[in-house]
């Protein structure tokens, strides 16, 4: 028994997935969750890993993401980083937040420019039960969740399993690389003890947010990985950098994120935000927020 175990381990190692799940072993060859499908489409992965589409579909002759050049990636960071113009008809304390963006605008600047830039690969892990979400009109990736019985819905983005039965993870995003193919980036600035994320903003649904809080409109989601609180304590700003609008959000949960920097509860708030009503998605935006009080310095 222990022989048969140990060359299942090592074929999946080698070939694939294994997930430990009730005493029985699921391997799967099934790498990669899709990154662009016919938009609205929606697919669960069953038991074994394996993917079922359950609304649109996959793209016919779909071909791989065109190649980025650095210069390429930079360029598109760049464009989510132009600073706010201060005008003399700012409220004192409309020019100081406008002030603190641009200081941390300029930090992720000075720290993207001259340094050579790894993108995280697209790589989230997969498990059973999981369901990942379309955008309806571009057909990028907008979300993943998770089975969640405390939801009303039955899922939830933050209800991610934990790795004690997953022999196998995957590349979760680093501060400061891009992530996604709208090169979404978070970074940690010491020097003001705050988080910039910048990229895409996307929406998601569910009634639940990661401490059992009931979510409502003014809602954000933060990425689990880089910017993770149970707290969310300081309120979190969001620039359309589209409108040069900013507004005022409430970390009220935390998902992956896989093509976002910030996620918008509800799709109405997205487009409140956008103020476009035909939108399902939204880039260039950035958020910044001070350190939440039960976060530690990432570094």
């Amino acid at each position: 028994m222990k022989k048969c175990f140990s060359l299942l381990l090592i074929s999946a190692l080698l070939f694939g997935t294994i997930i430990l799940t009730n005493d029985t072993i699921y391997a799967s060859n099934v790498t990669e969750v899709p990154q662009k499908m016919m938009p609205g489409s929606v697919i669960i992965y069953d038991s074994q890993l394996q993917p079922k589409v359950i609304k649109g579909g996959y793209i016919e002759n779909e071909t791989q993401q065109n190649v980025e050049t650095e210069d390429s990636i930079k360029d598109s960071i760049l464009k989510c980083l132009k600073p706010v113009p201060i005008t003399d008809d700012m409220t004192a304390a409309e020019k100081e937040l406008a002030e603190w963006e641009n200081r941390l605008v300029s930090g992720l600047k000075e720290q993207i420019v001259p340094e050579t830039l790894t993108k995280t690969p697209f790589q989230p892990t997969i498990y059973p039960g999981m369901k990942v979400v379309y955008d309806e009109i571009t057909g990028d990736i907008n979300n993943i969740y998770y089975p969640d019985a405390d939801d009303p819905s039955g899922y939830s983005i933050h209800n991610i399993p934990t790795d004690s039965n997953q022999l196998i993870t995957r590349a979760a995003p680093v501060y400061g690389q891009p992530y996604g193919a709208h090169n979404n980036v978070i970074t940690y600035q010491s020097s003001d003890d705050s988080f910039l994320g910048v990229g895409r903003a996307t929406y998601f649904t569910g009634s639940t947010g990661n401490r059992d809080n009931t979510l409502k409109n003014g809602d954000c989601a933060t990425q689990i990985n880089l910017d993770y609180s149970r707290v969310g304590d300081k309120d979190v700003s969001i620039r359309n950098l589209n409108t040069n609008h900013v507004f005022t959000f409430y970390q009220a949960s935390v998902g992956g994120l896989p093509d976002a920097c910030i996620d918008i509860w509800g799709l109405s708030n997205l487009r409140n935000f956008a103020e476009d009503q035909s939108v399902t998605s939204v880039y260039q935006v950035r958020y910044y927020h001070k350190r939440f009080s039960d976060q530690s310095r990432p570094y």
